[in-house]
């Protein structure tokens, strides 16, 4: 990241951004990321802000953010969507926080990267919604630890050297190798994943098995969003 960008990004100059300046000017906070990502006991909390990030042909994903519930909820919004559509909530209660393939990340990212200078990637969109991601057994873990390692660096204070954000205690969290979880394209197109049963590390996910369900994963639209940012980066 640029230092300009960098400048930007974290709110010491005014600029308009899908991520609102209730929520930027904490971002060189050190004891914001140790919230956001630990919930630390007696910290403030973070600020309530709802998170817009179009990815082109009016699609968006948004991230609602409740602080003071340690309440994440991710959805998307398409033209044909009516509104927001859950993907994945991370919260106190029983979360289902496990939206995103990696590589789906990285491709909504680099969408929105590609629409706005001021959200580079890897940088804050890649933060704010990498705790909806999980790491499988056919994934390149050495090229996500080396992103995300490279971005949290880019976030840290200079000298700053106590607790921050790092790839082992991300890792821990949302890494599904040899838990038994495989994923399923349809004929469709659509990805699903199944777990094998009495796994002593669930995998909580709305990307369950394709229903007619209206309360389930929005697969129509998950496909739309993911065309239309495949369209914004011209594959």
């Amino acid at each position: 990241m640029t230092d300009g960008a960098m400048l930007n990004y974290c709110g010491r100059y005014p600029a308009a951004m899908p991520v609102p300046r209730s929520l930027r000017e904490r971002f060189d906070d050190p004891a914001f990321w140790q919230t956001f990502f630990l919930d630390a006991e007696g910290a403030a909390r973070v600020p309530d802000a709802t998170v817009e990030l179009p990815v082109g042909g009016g699609c968006q994903v948004v991230l609602e953010v409740q602080g003071r519930y340690d309440s994440y909820e991710l959805g998307i919004r398409t033209p044909t969507s009516d509104g927001v559509r859950s993907i994945g909530w991370d919260d106190m209660a029983h979360w289902h926080p496990f939206a995103f393939r990696w590589w789906e990340l990285d491709f909504i990212c680099r969408a929105v990267a590609a629409l706005d200078p001021l959200m580079p990637h890897p940088g804050p969109t890649l933060v704010l919604l990498c705790r909806f991601v999980s790491v499988h057994d056919d994934d390149d873990v050495e090229q996500i630890a080396s992103t995300m390692h490279k971005v949290f660096e880019s976030l840290r204070p200079a000298g700053w050297a106590r607790y921050w954000p790092n790839v082992t205690d991300w890792l821990s969290r949302r890494d599904f190798r040899g838990r038994g979880v495989s994923w399923t394209r349809d004929q469709p197109g659509n990805l699903y994943a199944v777990q094998e049963a009495d796994n002593d590390y669930p995998f909580y996910s709305m990307r369950a098995q394709p229903t007619d369900d209206p309360a389930g994963f929005p697969y129509d639209e998950w496909r739309h969003l993911l065309l239309a940012a495949g369209n914004t980066l011209g594959v």
